[in-house]
């Protein structure tokens, strides 16, 4: 046996716990949500209904494996280590999710939010006491790595038109993206970032040929992936993640890691062009458009076939080199600087070498268009904008402000979630349309809080300081577990600057990982003051309890509202059948609401059918069951637009012109940058005027075209305001009055 294997499983043996058929279970479980969650648009939660059904699937899995681990806990826990500190930590952010629900602006996504956090935390605690044995913790590790490779593979399918996944390509102004399972090219890169990294890691740490040979064949696929998603953010963080991953290697692997790193990506590059020019030739065969279906195309047509070639070469060349490298060179480096690695700083010098030839590379990439002519135009093109003006980047920053100016009304315990999407529109700087912050912590900060993203803050950063204590202090201890770390710091710094971790799939890695870093170390993380308390025996069933009966609770509120989802669903498959009736369709609505009355999507759509109905007979019944139906939506939604917008079509309806001012004056309010509501403003009070003129009512209409001159100032106001915005940043959606509005308005004013 050679001396590192000898090493490596001495280490093991210091750490390997029992691996039980309870450990067994659980974390086949886990292995298992990670391979099939992808397939179900990366679990995203878009604050909205048709993203529900799968993500409640995965909340359930999620609740029964908190209840498992309450199980698991109730003759093991004891507050006596670190670990156990972090696990109460962890219980802070699904409680403070859960007071900010009491005063939210979104009821059903405050709750919505509270079991998503919690599945969070589910996570996070399965992975800390499930994964301290060596064989749970590796389970984890290849099925995260093999369902990330998988992902990688569907989407070259997808690229290569073998296969068509709904938007796996998303067409941009500048032609097609790579998305894959995410549909979203920037969370897409984020991930792959994070991949990438990891598969550098196992193949430059693998002993085993085999194991070396099959993540070294990933690098280039990845990294190919990684350009064709265009991504301009996540190129800014791997120099980053590179320079907070070297310091965790030895110098001799810090050498080969980069020199990995710098075979792969030149490799890559030299087969992207090519790639690319088929890559778009297929995506003209294969993609919809308005004239025609999707269309796969064989493999063994001439542009995947040669597409698969360049790329398959390119991996077996990179995977051949590392392969003799390891061979015939590493230990002729590592004798060669076995005296320089001795020294006290040496593991310094890569990650200060990195950051001189980072300086020089993206100065000769910006600044040569000798250089940035070799590569793809559209890479070169996106590489040439990378700059602190260019629109994407504005755009985040005025998220972010609006961020603050919205925290700043809800500063402690913030809106609850979904309070983004509920009122980013009353705080916008500029007509945009985002229900997603395109920040995590901003989003976090926004749904609960200074106090809930303190709270998020310190049950991250304990976990990485924990993390990096032990790693530092047992050197014995050391090993793969390192991939955790990358996952979830690249998924988190990324997520900085992006909505990735609205996608459950991420997040969960993200979660997982933090629980899975510090397993390894449980052992080493016992407080000696803590061990030697004496406590009552109950108090070691508290923490059990809490975790299990929280579970139980959510699990019931979860069945219910997948129930309620379940029997809507049902509802608009017998409505969309052909003679279906309202009346045989309306009970099964109103069961939907009864079971889940805050879910507002229910409520519209009864409302929609009473209208239908109201439209065809005039019954002034119907019409009073349809704006009672929206009035108890509205107190569960009081910010829903759709809401605000159909009870101003009944009112229209109906003629109550009053009524619908008051409506239309809200939603002013609420929506100030929606010129609809400006349009039919100006409109109602152009009739309104008219109405208080033939009755002579001079009072009513002096205060009519006040309000009116008002309404129009402020679109002149605003409109100025967009005209400052810097040339690079897109201004959103149209402010501008409709033709009618604008006659009206001048005539009205004209005549005053």
């Amino acid at each position: 046996m050679s001396a590192r294997k000898k090493s490596t499983n001495g280490a093991t043996s210091l750490y390997t716990t029992n691996f039980s058929f309870w450990n067994g279970f659980v974390v086949a479980g886990i292995a298992l949500f990670l391979l099939i969650s992808p397939y179900y648009r990366a679990l995203f939660n878009g604050y909205s209904y048709s993203f529900e059904n799968a993500i409640y699937k995965a909340l359930f899995f999620g609740l029964t494996l908190l209840l498992l681990t309450a199980v698991y806990l109730v003759k093991r826990w004891k507050l006596d280590s670190y670990r156990d500190i972090l696990a109460i930590i962890a219980l802070l952010p699904p409680l403070i999710y859960w007071l900010s629900s009491f005063n939210a602006v979104s009821g059903y996504y405050a709750n919505f939010m509270i079991f998503v956090i919690v599945f969070y935390t589910a996570l996070f605690i399965a992975g800390m006491y499930f994964a301290d044995s060596v064989r749970a913790r590796k389970l984890i590790e290849y099925s995260l790595m093999l369902t990330s490779y998988i992902i990688v593979l569907s989407g070259l399918l997808n690229l290569f038109g073998q296969t068509y996944y709904p938007d796996a390509l998303w067409l941009a102004h500048d032609g097609y993206r790579l998305t894959a399972v995410f549909q979203y090219s920037n969370t897409y890169a984020g991930f792959l970032v994070a991949l990438f990294l990891a598969s550098l890691y196992y193949a430059s740490h693998c002993i085993r040929w085999q194991a070396r040979l099959a993540h070294s064949l990933m690098l280039v696929p990845i990294w190919i992936s990684f350009m064709l998603t265009y991504s301009r953010g996540a190129i800014v963080i791997i120099p980053v993640m590179v320079l907070a991953i070297l310091p965790f290697l030895r110098f001799t692997r810090q050498i080969t890691y980069i020199l990995y790193m710098g075979i792969s990506v030149l490799v890559a590059m030299a087969v992207l062009g090519p790639i690319t020019t088929k890559a778009d030739a297929i995506a003209l065969l294969v993609q919809p458009t308005t004239d025609k279906q999707a269309d796969p195309i064989s493999l063994f047509n001439l542009l995947p076939l040669q597409s698969w070639g360049l790329l398959i070469a390119a991996s077996a060349v990179v995977a051949g080199i590392i392969l003799l490298i390891e061979a015939k060179a590493y230990r002729w480096i590592e004798a060669k600087t076995t005296k320089f690695a001795s020294h006290k700083w040496s593991f310094v010098a890569v990650p200060a070498i990195i950051v001189i030839l980072c300086v020089l590379a993206a100065g000769a990439l910006l600044g040569s268009g000798a250089i940035r002519s070799l590569l793809p135009d559209k890479i070169a093109e996106r590489f040439e904008n990378l700059n602190f003006q260019q629109h994407s980047v504005q755009e985040r920053f005025t998220f972010y402000k609006d961020g603050l100016r919205l925290s700043e009304d809800y500063p402690l315990l913030g809106g609850g979630g979904g309070a983004w999407q509920s009122l980013f529109e009353q705080y916008q700087n500029n007509p945009y349309w985002s229900r997603q912050a395109h920040s995590f912590f901003v989003q976090v900060l926004v749904e609960s809080g200074w106090i809930g993203l303190v709270a998020l803050l310190l049950l991250i950063g304990g976990a990485y300081w924990t993390y990096i204590r032990s790693y530092i202090r047992h050197p014995e201890r050391r090993g793969s577990h390192l991939v955790f770390f990358i996952f979830s710091l690249a998924l988190l710094m990324h997520s900085a600057i992006d909505f990735d971790m609205s996608f459950l799939f991420i997040s969960s890695i993200v979660f997982l990982s933090l629980g899975c870093m510090i397993a390894p170390f449980s052992s080493t993380l016992k407080i000696p003051r803590l061990q030697n308390r004496k406590l009552p025996m109950w108090s070691k069933y508290v923490y059990p309890a809490v975790i299990g009966l929280t579970a139980i609770v959510l699990l019931v509120i979860t069945i219910q509202n997948n129930s309620a989802n379940q029997l809507y669903n049902q509802t608009m498959r017998q409505a969309s059948q052909q003679g279906a009736k309202v009346g045989d369709v309306l009970p099964m609505v109103d069961k939907a609401i009864k079971r889940s009355p805050d879910q507002t999507t229910f409520s519209l759509t009864k409302a929609s059918w009473l209208k239908q109905v109201y439209n065809s007979n005039k019954n002034d019944e119907v019409f009073t069951q349809a704006l009672l139906t929206l009035e108890q939506a509205k107190k569960h939604d009081p910010n829903n637009r759709s809401i605000i917008a159909m009870q101003l079509e009944f009112y229209q309806l109906n003629n109550q012109l009053s009524t619908s001012i008051e409506l239309l004056e809200e939603g002013m309010n609420k929506f100030p940058w929606d010129i609809q509501f400006y349009d039919k403003a100006i409109l109602a009070y152009g009739e309104s005027i008219k109405d208080a003129d033939t009755k002579q009512d001079t009072s009513s209409s002096t205060e009519y075209k006040t309000r009116l001159s008002e309404i129009a100032q402020e679109v002149e106001r605003r409109t100025a305001q967009l005209a400052d915005l810097p040339p690079e940043q897109q201004q959103g959606r149209s402010f501008s009055l409709s033709e009618p509005a604008q006659e009206a308005l001048q005539t009205l004013l004209a005549s005053n």
